[in-house]
């Protein structure tokens, strides 16, 4: 769970995956391809990418132990859905999680990983150059999402391809600020987006459950506030 950094509130981790499967629904236009996949398999991957930690967890976002982190991620990893697409794209984004360390303990679940990833791409045929590509999206979506439930004022980047068929890398930017989300340049398929994800009070939580609303909109970034982020 995201505890708020303005106000006494949390955020669970399926509330966050909420925020980032809308992201992943809004995806495509123009001048950014859907995913080469299922439209639906990509938008159920990136909204379940962190399905281990269940409806309501009370697993503090840097105050649990590295052993009940890997723990709730290889529950993640090996929870199994029908969609063959959509699954190897949460196994993907939970392995890169897991790679962002050397402690041994993390080595030996990423081998771990790997061996699975690979035995799930001989099943089914896929190919993992496309998904290595398709979870640059979803770190994305993850990414600002993850922000986002902290609630304070921030700004990132994350790169990904905005073409199926190029390798040129585009740098997506992002401020949020006061329930905004701002992006440079646009990579959806509206104009903006309204929406919303529930917290809960956070005294006594999960034990007594007061939800909370928090609205977001998602909107295209003036010259100004373009001028800003690509000088941050």
């Amino acid at each position: 769970m995201f505890e708020s950094k303005v106000r006494p509130i949390v955020i669970p981790q399926a509330e966050h995956g909420k925020l980032a499967g809308a992201l992943a629904f809004l995806w495509g236009n123009p001048q950014f391809d859907q995913p080469a996949i299922d439209f639906s398999s990509f938008v159920l991957g990136v909204g379940l990418h962190d399905r281990g930690y269940g409806f309501q967890d009370a697993a503090a976002i840097g105050g649990i132990s590295e052993t009940a982190w890997l723990q709730v991620t290889r529950q993640g990893f090996y929870m199994a859905i029908a969609d063959p697409a959509a699954e190897l794209i949460i196994k993907l984004h939970l392995q890169r999680l897991v790679s962002y360390g050397d402690a041994a303990p993390r080595q030996a679940l990423f081998i771990e990983m790997e061996a699975a990833i690979q035995q799930h791409i001989a099943d089914h045929q896929l190919s993992k150059t496309e998904f290595l590509r398709i979870d640059r999206i979803t770190n994305f979506c993850d990414t600002l999402a993850f922000d986002f439930c902290f609630e304070k004022p921030t700004t990132g980047a994350v790169q990904i391809f905005a073409r199926n068929n190029r390798n040129e890398q585009v740098s997506l930017h992002y401020t949020i600020h006061a329930g905004e989300i701002m992006i440079d340049p646009w990579p959806f398929s509206v104009e903006s987006y309204t929406g919303y994800i529930v917290g809960y009070q956070q005294q006594d939580y999960p034990i007594v459950i007061e939800p909370v609303m928090v609205p977001y909109r998602i909107r295209q970034s003036s010259a100004l506030e373009k001028q800003a982020m690509h000088k941050g």
